[in-house]
């Protein structure tokens, strides 16, 4: 009899994809700056429509750097954008930066970020969380911010 393998789909279900999404109501109700330690909203062009994506991501922010992984890997839409259209904002608390995204490659600095998302998320979010077998880490230099939220 054949072994059954279980494995996690390329793509969230329905259900937990607009669940992580809570995030978005915070910060339209003006609520950023609570959640600005733990969430961003990195708003991307769409590949296909052309119209603003606004996705809640968690980070780690080291000085003027940001570093925000994919939990679907590749397949998550926000990397595809990005990958079509590099130039992003992203929001954190009553900030934002118009910047670039970039996909870093090189796996000792995956590694090193993983390990402090951990640490600032706890092992077992993260791993709950984010697919470990497909992570896609991606690094946002802050420039002087565009704008200041009120």
């Amino acid at each position: 009899m054949p072994s059954i393998i279980k494995t996690n789909p390329l793509r969230p279900s329905w259900l937990r994809a607009h669940f992580a999404r809570w995030a978005l109501l915070a910060y339209k109700l003006g609520l950023g700056r609570l959640l600005k330690n733990q969430v961003l909203v990195l708003t991307t062009v769409g590949r296909v429509t052309g119209r603003p994506r606004n996705t809640p991501l968690w980070h780690v922010r080291e000085g003027e750097t940001v570093f925000c992984i994919a939990g679907w890997g590749s397949s998550s839409d926000w990397v595809k954008n990005l990958e079509r259209n590099p130039k992003v904002t992203i929001q954190i608390g009553h900030r934002r930066w118009d910047t670039a995204g970039q996909v870093v490659s090189i796996p000792q600095e995956r590694e090193r970020v993983l390990s402090i998302l951990v640490r600032k998320y706890g092992r077992r979010m993260v791993g709950m969380i984010y697919h470990l077998d497909r992570l896609v880490l991606v690094s946002f230099s802050l420039p002087s911010p565009t704008e200041t939220l009120e």
